[in-house]
């Protein structure tokens, strides 16, 4: 029997269906027939191990203990055992959680273009280098997830797709720019493989870039 499910329309997570409405409520303080200042996320409610961990808990470090001894003995079976994700499952899952993502913990700023456009930016990087942007071309763009035009594929070394989006890109130069305040994972060998699979012009900016575009503009 397949279990129907559905994605939380504010963190992208994928629950059962009669689970969904609970975690909305919990986490974001929305729901239908819910009041939204009693919730998790807005309300004045606390979760109880936020932050805590095996180390910093003796009741977490139990709860670890209790539920591999379950599991080595068999009385629990972990629901995913001996099982494993198809291609296509895996790159459904990739897009969804990169069409979704709310972007780590960095703040989003409204900023107004040369142009008087207005676009949203995550981070005071970016922020600074949209900027710098409008003095070099007044028609970039602040590319969104899910763009069809400027979104590409790329294959990992495993063979599994996943999609790609630059943070900016300027028509007048043909170049795209990602602002990097972190190297993330595997983020490194994720452009190697981007730039090998689709020759784009794109710049990385990180600290350093930064501050020499910003020192050119001025």
């Amino acid at each position: 029997m397949i279990k129907e499910t559905k994605i939380c329309p504010h963190c992208g997570k994928e629950f059962p269906y009669k689970g969904i409405a609970t975690h909305i409520w919990r986490m974001h303080g929305d729901g239908q027939n819910h009041n939204p200042n009693i919730g998790y996320a807005n309300g004045s409610r606390e979760i109880w191990n936020k932050g805590l961990s095996k180390e910093t808990s003796d009741a977490v470090a139990q709860m670890g203990k209790t539920l591999s001894a379950k599991i080595a003995n068999g009385e629990i079976t972990p629901s995913f055992l001996g099982k494993t994700h198809t291609a296509e499952q895996r790159k459904k899952t990739s897009e969804r959680m990169s069409l979704h993502n709310p972007g780590g913990k960095c703040k989003w700023f409204e900023y107004e273009k040369a142009n008087g456009d207005k676009v949203k930016v995550q981070g005071t990087w970016e922020l600074r280098f949209a900027k710098v942007l409008d003095l070099i071309d007044n028609e970039w763009i602040k590319i969104g997830v899910g763009n069809s035009t400027h979104s590409y594929e790329w294959e990992d070394e495993s063979g599994i797709t996943h999609m790609y989006t630059p943070d900016f890109y300027s028509p007048k130069l043909n170049k795209y720019f990602e602002v990097k305040g972190y190297w993330w994972g595997d983020d490194k060998n994720k452009m190697i493989k981007v730039q090998e699979q689709h020759n784009l012009n794109i710049e990385i900016i990180q600290k350093k870039e930064l501050a020499i575009y910003e020192k050119l503009i001025t």
